[in-house]
C-alpha cells in the first residue's frame, strides 16, 4: 500500500496567517479576489505525507507571493516574467535576460519563518 501526500495552502494578510483551501489556492489567476486588491501576498504551500486519519510528516514546504492589481486580479506578468527571462537567457547564462530572470525569482520567492511554520502547523492541529 503505497503512501500518498496532501497539500496545505496558507497566505500572510497584513501579517496574519490564514489557510485558504487549496481548490481556492488554485483558482486564484482565474478569479477576482477584491480583497487583495493592490497587494503582494506571501504565500506557503506545504506537503505532507497522508497518514490514515490526518496528516503525516511534512515533506516539503514552498512560498511565494501572489501579486493583485488595483481591481483584485492577479497580476500574472509579475509573477511569471521571471520565466520568459530565464527562457531568453538559457544559451548565455551571463547574458542581461538571465541575469535579471534570475533577480525576478529570487524576489518572487518568500519562506516562512520558523515561527510562522509553526504557526501553520498548529492552524492544521486545530481545525484537522
Amino acid at each position: 500500500m503505497g503512501s500518498g501526500y496532501r497539500t496545505r495552502t496558507f497566505i500572510v494578510v497584513k501579517g496574519s496567517i490564514k489557510r485558504i483551501g487549496v481548490d481556492r489556492f488554485s483558482r486564484i489567476g482565474s478569479e477576482r479576489m477584491p480583497e487583495y486588491a493592490g497587494q503582494k501576498v506571501p504565500y506557503a504551500l506545504l506537503v505532507f505525507e497522508s497518514e490514515p486519519g490526518g496528516l503525516g510528516a511534512l515533506r516539503y514546504c514552498e512560498g511565494g507571493y501572489l501579486v493583485f492589481d488595483e481591481l483584485g486580479n492577479m497580476d500574472e506578468r509579475s509573477q511569471w516574467n521571471h520565466i520568459r527571462l530565464a527562457r531568453e537567457g538559457e544559451n548565455d547564462p551571463g547574458s542581461f535576460a538571465a541575469r535579471r530572470g534570475e533577480q525576478l525569482r529570487k524576489e518572487s520567492t518568500w519562506h516562512p519563518t520558523g515561527e510562522q511554520l509553526e504557526q501553520m502547523l498548529a492552524l492544521l492541529k486545530r481545525k484537522g
